[in-house]
């Protein structure tokens, strides 16, 4: 990842920051968790710290807030639901 990175969101764990991340990558924007290994190791300090912060290049900040502020959710497997026979 190349060029000048900004924040678009934070989250106060490393799972809800991943969540994220993930949600980016599959709309094809790469995205950075900052303080990441720190977080594995030691997430009292990274929340004492103001939590995680999503980062992303400038050029797709938009974009990523998009897919933030309202995430699709997740298909179901075709014909119905897990519970159908």
């Amino acid at each position: 990842m190349k060029g000048a990175l900004t924040a678009v969101a934070s989250f106060e764990n490393l799972s809800q920051a991943e969540v994220a991340r993930s949600l980016l990558a599959a709309e094809g924007i790469a995205a950075v968790i900052r303080d990441q290994p720190l977080a594995s190791l030691l997430p009292a300090v990274v929340l004492a710290n103001g939590g995680l912060t999503l980062l992303v290049p400038k050029d797709q900040v938009d974009l990523a807030r998009e897919v933030l502020a309202n995430p699709n959710p997740p298909e179901g497997p075709p014909g119905g639901s897990l519970s159908d026979p």
